[in-house]
């Protein structure tokens, strides 16, 4: 995914050419990217001690997703990918 997202960066004229699909397919790599789950659940999920508060912290798959939509909409522009990130989501 980086290379794919660094290559756009670089030459952003390669995914403009096919009416946005390319970029759709990319975003849609990106969102799944973003949502997988681990199918194993640990035992101290499942059963958490009384009183005990977990503070959400960010996996690094959604952190990196996150920054790849950020610099794809920044080199491609907000106008091109903004209708298909609202599509997706």
């Amino acid at each position: 995914m980086e290379f794919i997202v660094t290559l756009i960066e670089r030459i952003p004229s390669i995914v403009k050419k096919d009416n946005n699909e390319t970029i759709k397919s990319i975003l849609e790599l990106v969102f799944k990217l973003m949502i997988d789950i681990d199918e194993e659940i640990d035992a101290d999920w499942l059963c958490p001690k009384a009183g005990y508060c977990v503070e959400e912290e960010e996996e690094d798959n959604v952190k990196f997703g996150q920054t790849c939509v950020d610099r794809l909409v920044s080199c491609i522009g907000e106008d091109t990918m903004l209708p298909l990130i609202g599509q997706l989501v």
